[in-house]
C-alpha cells in the first residue's frame, strides 16, 4: 500500500485563518506559523503548498458551518491558487453548491453530517461530493435522522458511500489542533473492513510521520494535516528511514 497522502487544512473564520484547538470554536485565534507570517487565506494556501508541494488542500469555512454565512472572498482567494480544494461550507442545500459552484473549478464539495443529509448527499453526489463525518470523542456531530437515524459514525460512512460519496472523511474535532494524536484508527480500521473501496481521509490531531503512518496503516489514502505544519513537526520530503 502506498503511504497515504497529505492534505492541507486551511480553518477560515472572520476572513483570517484560525487555528483550530478540540473543536472549542470560540478559541479559536488567528494562525501562527513557521511557514508565513499572513492570515490571509489565499497567502496561506500558497504557503502550505510551496511547503509540502500538496496537491489538494481542505478548507474549512467556519462561520458557513456555524451560522451559515460563507465567507466567500476567502474561498475565492483560496480556489484562485489552482489547487484542488476539498470545500466544507456548512453544505445544507443544493442552493449551497450552485453558489459555490460559480467560485471556481478547483472548489470540490464536502458535506459535513454537523449541518447536512443523507438526502443532500444522493441529490449532490453527481458532482463528485464527499461526506465528512464529523465527531467530538467519536460521538456523532450532526442529526441522527438527517442521516438514516443512526449515530453510528460507522454505518452513517457506509451509508454515505451507498448513497453516492466519492469520498468519506473521518473528522475527530476534540483531537484537532492538541498535539495528542490521532487516536482514530480503529474506527478507520472498522470504515475500511465495512466499505473497503472508499476513498478514506483521517484528521484530527496528527503531530508527525508516525502518526501519519499509523493513520495509513489502519486503512487512510489520505490525512489531514494543519497544526503540526504551522509548527514545524512535520515537514516534507518525507523522512526516507
Amino acid at each position: 500500500m502506498p503511504p497515504p497522502r497529505i492534505i492541507p487544512v486551511i480553518d477560515i473564520m472572520g476572513g483570517q485563518v484560525v487555528r483550530a484547538v478540540g473543536g472549542r470554536r470560540s478559541e479559536y485565534r488567528p494562525v501562527q506559523s513557521v511557514l508565513t507570517d499572513s492570515t490571509e487565506p489565499g497567502e496561506v494556501a500558497r504557503a502550505l503548498v510551496a511547503a509540502t508541494g500538496a496537491e489538494w488542500l481542505y478548507l474549512a469555512d467556519l462561520d458557513a458551518i456555524l451560522y451559515g454565512r460563507p465567507d466567500l472572498a476567502s474561498a475565492r482567494a483560496v480556489a484562485g491558487i489552482g489547487v484542488q480544494t476539498l470545500y466544507d461550507c456548512g453544505y445544507r442545500s443544493e442552493g449551497d453548491h450552485i453558489r459555490n459552484s460559480r467560485l471556481g473549478f478547483y472548489l470540490q464539495c464536502v458535506v459535513g453530517t454537523e449541518t447536512g443529509s443523507l438526502l443532500l448527499v444522493s441529490r449532490l453526489s453527481p458532482f463528485w461530493c464527499g461526506v465528512s463525518i464529523d465527531m467530538r470523542e467519536r460521538q456523532l456531530l450532526g442529526d441522527p435522522a438527517a442521516w438514516g437515524g443512526t449515530s453510528d459514525p460507522v454505518e452513517v460512512a457506509a451509508r454515505a458511500y451507498d448513497a453516492g460519496a466519492a469520498f468519506l472523511v473521518l473528522l475527530d474535532l476534540a483531537r484537532v489542533g492538541t498535539g495528542v494524536g490521532p487516536g482514530t484508527e480503529s474506527l478507520v480500521s472498522a470504515v475500511k473492513r465495512r466499505v473497503p473501496r472508499a476513498n478514506l481521509v483521517a484528521g484530527g490531531g496528527v503531530r508527525s510521520w508516525d502518526d501519519v503512518r499509523k493513520l495509513g496503516d489502519a486503512g487512510a489514502d489520505a490525512v489531514l494535516v494543519a497544526s503540526a505544519l504551522h509548527d514545524g513537526t512535520l515537514t516534507l520530503p518525507r523522512p526516507t528511514a
